[in-house]
């Protein structure tokens, strides 16, 4: 509650940069949460030091109720395990990166509790019980419908037979310094296209338009782009050449995404063709 709560928790605190009210146009954010249930437009200005100061004091909060929680049970070994969606910090809770780089250091001076990692603390303690979990999500129904129903099949019938014919042009394109370019645009425009969030969005019914255009738009740039590896036309390489400069432009994400293909394929680029 303490973390992820709108209402009661951290993120909420009316110093905190408001995720909502955004500067148009330029898209910048310049006002903070200022207080509850207030309309944009009651929106005070964002202050940097004054957010600030409230990380170091929720960090030390938090600090402060992870020892407690300790003290309380004092049995030695005992862990405490806070699970939360990486989603709120950074986007919805701009501090909030900040706060966990905080908490960080505000734990090694606290006493009776330290920060450790699921794969240490097994290293370090003999299992005595095992747990077999049930299929699910965090969607409505616990289920998958959110993301594949009737009205989103459509869309994986689209990404079904990209996927393949992505992986069928990778190896060569991996292996010709002319085309690296290219399968290298297409592979961020599929992925891009493969966000779940565009399904999610359609499910919902909220800007549902705005999904399908965009899930859209990242395929056709991907299908243009391996087309034109498929065809090996000089002419046709050429200009998706350029097209995926100009594409860069504004999809430019993942820097080293043909070394991610490699490995999935378990093709090594020689010196020449980077």
């Amino acid at each position: 509650m303490q973390v992820w709560s709108r209402n009661h928790g951290y993120p909420g605190d009316g110093w905190y940069l408001e995720f909502h009210k955004i500067r148009w146009p330029g898209g910048l954010k310049l006002w903070r949460v200022t207080g509850p249930n207030l309309d944009l437009g009651d929106k005070r200005p964002y202050v940097a030091g004054a957010a600030e100061g409230r990380v170091r004091e929720h960090a030390r909060h938090f600090a402060s109720l992870l020892s407690g929680i300790a003290m309380e049970r004092s049995v030695t070994g005992d862990l405490i395990v806070a699970p939360f969606d990486t989603e709120l910090f950074g986007h919805w809770w701009f501090e909030g990166i900040r706060f966990i780089g905080e908490l960080y250091r505000q734990l090694a001076g606290t006493a009776g509790v330290h920060a450790t990692t699921a794969s240490a603390h097994l290293a370090g303690h003999r299992t005595t019980h095992h747990l077999r979990l049930s299929e699910g999500s965090w969607g409505a129904n616990g289920d998958h419908s959110m993301w594949l129903n009737a009205g989103t099949r459509w869309t994986w019938e689209r990404l079904w037979p990209l996927e393949d014919r992505f992986w069928s042009v990778a190896p060569g394109g991996l292996r010709d310094a002319g085309q690296r370019t290219v399968l290298a645009q297409a592979a961020r425009e599929f992925l891009l296209a493969q966000s779940s969030d565009w399904q999610f969005i359609i499910s919902t019914g909220a800007v549902a338009d705005y999904a399908e255009q965009r899930f859209q738009f990242h395929c056709e740039h991907a299908e243009r782009l391996v087309a034109a590896l498929e065809s090996g036309s000089p002419e046709a390489l050429e200009s998706a050449q350029q097209d995926a400069r100009d594409v860069a432009r504004r999809d430019d994400l993942f820097p080293n995404v043909l070394d991610a293909v490699e490995a999935a394929i378990g093709v090594g680029a020689s010196a020449s063709t980077l």
